[in-house]
């Protein structure tokens, strides 16, 4: 059963979080990112996911300064519907978002990250304009955005995943 509040919530944080990102490009004209987690089900802030978002973060603070990407403005936003983090730096967003997608592809949890990358004119930049593949579902070799929509997998097991992921990341 959908919760139809909830429904209305997470509308309106995307509404709310798109015009932050227009404020934030507007403000300082230059490339953005935008960092959230994907995260299946209703439940979208608890202490696992703070975490993730955590490590997510630490991780993109971290290529930036090895790539000595002057980081602009920061900042982390803690919502219902998920953490909300925006960091806006000096740097071409068509290489940024490749070595973002880098991230997302080499890190143990990175299937769960969420960076978008816009340009000084609010264009998002994505897989598909730099000849990337779409990403693929946590679980099977499908693409994430189908087997979303057809609903491939059920919450229980979307959820073992990402716990088995942040398990082994802690591991490390």
């Amino acid at each position: 059963m959908i919760d139809e509040k909830f429904v209305m919530e997470i509308l309106q944080s995307r509404e709310d979080r798109r015009d932050k990102q227009l404020d934030l490009i507007n403000s300082h004209k230059s490339s953005l990112i935008s960092f959230t987690l994907n995260t299946p089900g209703i439940v979208k802030d608890n202490e696992m996911y703070r975490d993730i978002h955590k490590v997510g973060l630490s991780e993109i603070k971290d290529l930036l300064i090895q790539s000595n990407i002057p980081i602009l403005y920061q900042e982390v936003i803690d919502k219902a519907t998920g953490i909300e983090g925006y960091l806006v730096v000096d740097f071409d967003p068509l290489e940024l978002k490749e070595r973002l997608i880098d991230l997302e592809e080499s890190h143990p949890l990175g299937r769960i990250f969420d960076i978008d990358v816009f340009d000084n004119n609010h264009n998002q930049i994505t897989r598909k304009e730099l000849g990337i593949n779409p990403r693929k579902c946590l679980l099977c070799n499908k693409e994430a955005r189908i087997c979303a929509k057809e609903r491939n997998h059920s919450y229980e097991e979307l959820q073992k995943e990402i716990k088995i992921l942040w398990q082994n990341n802690k591991l490390r």
